[in-house]
């Protein structure tokens, strides 16, 4: 049986992992991260020197790639990609249309926000987008926002805070509150069995609820496959509060508050 301290404890050694920077050629550095994707191999990114002191950092096309490979065909619906752009821009991240890298530039100053802003936006669209055929005719975030909007839950889209460390966490809805009311923060989870983002969920909410004390915390869960139960005990352990998508309606009362 798994205990709270342990649950706990996995996410502290996952984000205790080291970071490592190895040249590639003359300025480029290969950033090896301790964040793994659905094939368990480790997420790399690229710094790449610019004039001016900049820098952008890349994924070198890896996530668009990845899943194009996999049957998820993103370039071939205009839909996606304006989803995938709109998405990408709330966490500052840009596409390029040729090469498919996801991207960011920034100042050495800036460079480790900018970097954690990278690495969210690479797992939310990895997860964001990881459908089976038999699923492309929606993405998640679209159903949870239309959710929203069918029962009249005030949401907004996409705040950043800045945590205490100094880092930007990303979240997909707001619910404001009032007085004794919390505010709601609110992610979404795509694959219900995917590990590594539920970690990451975790760490960003304990970097945010230091400095927004009077908030409750919510990650959507696209439940169509089951939901494995250590992730959910992970939620339950961080004080996240899962909603699995098929019993959204048992929480209608509960968000809308």
């Amino acid at each position: 049986m798994l205990t709270i301290p342990q649950l706990k404890k996995s996410v502290e050694d996952f984000y205790k992992k080291s970071i490592n920077w190895s040249p590639v050629q003359n300025g480029i550095t290969r950033i090896d991260t301790p964040f793994l994707d659905r094939h368990n191999d480790a997420i790399i990114l690229y710094a790449v020197s610019k004039p001016n002191g900049l820098v952008q950092l890349t994924d070198g096309g890896y996530i668009f790639d990845d899943l194009e490979n996999d049957g998820i065909y993103l370039s071939r619906s205009k839909n996606r990609m304006g989803i995938l752009k709109e998405q990408l821009n709330s966490f500052s991240v840009q596409l390029d249309d040729v090469s498919h890298e996801l991207f960011i530039v920034t100042t050495l100053k800036d460079y480790p926000v900018k970097q954690n802003l990278l690495i969210q936006a690479m797992l939310f669209a990895n997860d964001m987008f990881m459908l089976s055929n038999k699923k492309v005719s929606s993405i998640f975030i679209n159903e949870v926002a239309n959710f929203f909007e069918t029962n009249n839950i005030r949401v907004t889209d996409g705040p950043n805070i800045i945590g205490h460390s100094g880092m930007i966490h990303h979240y997909d809805f707001s619910i404001p509150g009032i007085r004794d009311i919390p505010e709601k923060l609110i992610k979404t989870m795509n694959s219900a069995n995917n590990e590594y983002y539920a970690k990451s969920i975790a760490m960003d909410k304990r970097q945010t609820q230091d400095v927004r004390p009077n908030t409750s915390f919510y990650t959507i869960i696209n439940d169509e496959d089951s939901v494995d139960d250590n992730i959910i005990n992970l939620f339950n352990s961080e004080g996240i509060i899962p909603v699995p998508f098929s019993k959204r309606d048992d929480y209608v009362e509960q968000l809308a508050k």
